[in-house]
Parts: structure tokens; sequence; C-alpha cells
């Protein structure tokens, strides 16, 4: 991704973009936990106060290895592509045993039965981050709506829905990164969707009748947040 100055009201960006209050540090949206080395330059940061900063990791480390173990279909590090992944797995067995212990066999089939309200947590967080970056607008509210979802549940009609997210219905705020990418194109493909890191980590935010941020991680999990106006 490409560097964008914001030329919006500065004033939004003193305060702490998951909890709303006062910040002192900044904060990567989407976290490194999703990224592998190298890392794409110029990946987007966010304010944000010392708790929130520190007080997502490890839900965020959790489903980031979570998700490697579910296309893995396993837990052994020596299953997992992700070399940052497998070492996590290899050093924290605690983390190790707790994903494993939601992994069942039915009629021949792995299935894994993930902690709803973490995944949550993150998705929500992510959210905030992508709609403060992108939109400069403070969603530091809880959301409406989560979903997530494996892509590969999606019917056809479901999947075109959620890959084409709706056109512009309100501008967004003058001098925002998504108002200058509107005008440039930059870094956006054809359907609007930014990719950090490909195959990794990609999302779209939008404004209309509220907010609308929508996430793909691994081009495995699918994620949608919105806030209603």
């Amino acid at each position: 991704m490409n560097q964008i100055k914001v030329y919006a009201d500065e004033r939004t960006l003193a305060f702490c973009a998951f909890c709303g209050g006062k910040t002192g540090t900044r904060d990567h949206c989407p976290s490194r936990f999703f990224l592998d080395e190298p890392f794409p330059p110029n990946l987007p940061v966010v304010p944000s106060c010392s708790s929130c900063n520190g007080g997502f990791s490890a839900d965020e480390e959790y489903l980031a290895c979570l998700i490697s173990c579910v296309l893995a279909r396993s837990t052994n590090p020596k299953n997992i592509f992700r070399k940052k992944i497998a070492r996590i797995l290899e050093r924290k067995h605690a983390l190790r045993e707790r994903i494993n212990a939601c992994r069942s066999v039915s009629k021949g089939t792995i299935i894994f039965s993930p902690e709803y309200e973490r995944i949550s947590n993150v998705i929500t967080k992510l959210a905030q981050g992508h709609a403060l970056y992108e939109l400069h607008e403070s969603c530091s509210c809880g959301p409406d709506h989560v979903f997530f979802f494996p892509l590969s549940l999606l019917s056809d009609d479901e999947r075109n829905e959620f890959e084409n997210p709706p056109g512009i219905e309100v501008w967004p705020e003058v001098g925002s990164r998504a108002m200058q990418r509107i005008l440039t194109g930059q870094d956006l493909d054809t359907k609007g969707w930014l990719t950090v890191q490909p195959q990794r980590y990609r999302y779209v935010a939008s404004a209309g009748n509220g907010i609308d941020v929508r996430m793909v991680i691994h081009e495995y999990l699918g994620c949608q947040v919105q806030w209603f106006s």
C-alpha cells in the first residue's frame, strides 16, 4: 500500500480508535499476526490507548493460529504452512492445546468449534481501525452487526454479494483516505478492495446508511461489521 496523507479533521485522531479514550500509542491494523515477513511497507496504523494496544494481542494470536490449524486440519506445528504460526504453536503449548480441544471428527470430517466471542472481539477491533484509517470515522461504540464465516460455505450469490460492496451513497469525509482513493483509484482493485498482503489480508470500508467494513483473512475467513446511522 502507498502512503496517503490525511487532510481531514485531525481532532478525530486524538482518541483511541477502539475505546474512544485518550491515546498515546499507535496500533497496526491489521495486526502483524495475520501477515508474513517481509511485511509490506506503509502498514495501516491507528491511534490507540496503551490498554487497547496490548489488550487484543492474545485474541489476535488465537485467531491467526486457529485459521492456520483449520486450513491444515491439524494443530501439529509440522503441518502448519505459515512458519510464524508454527513457531508460536511450538512455543505456546497451552494455546495449542486450547485449539486442539475444540477439534473433533464427525463422520470422517474434521471440525473446529471456535471461541466466537474472542473472534468477534478481533473482528470488531479490526473494523474499528479500518473505519478510522480509511473513512476518518470513529466507531468506538459497539457495532450493530458482526458476521464472520468461511468463504467456502457461501453460495455463489452470497459470495458475489460479499465481494461486491455497495456503491457510494454518501461521500466520505473530505480529505480522508477513502475520499482520496475514490478520486485517484490508488491501491483499489476493480471492486474497491484494498490488499494489505496478497493471500493474507484485504479489506474494504464504505459509508452509506452507516459504516460497512468487510475483511478477508487468508482468503478463508470472510468478515463483515456494520454500524447503522
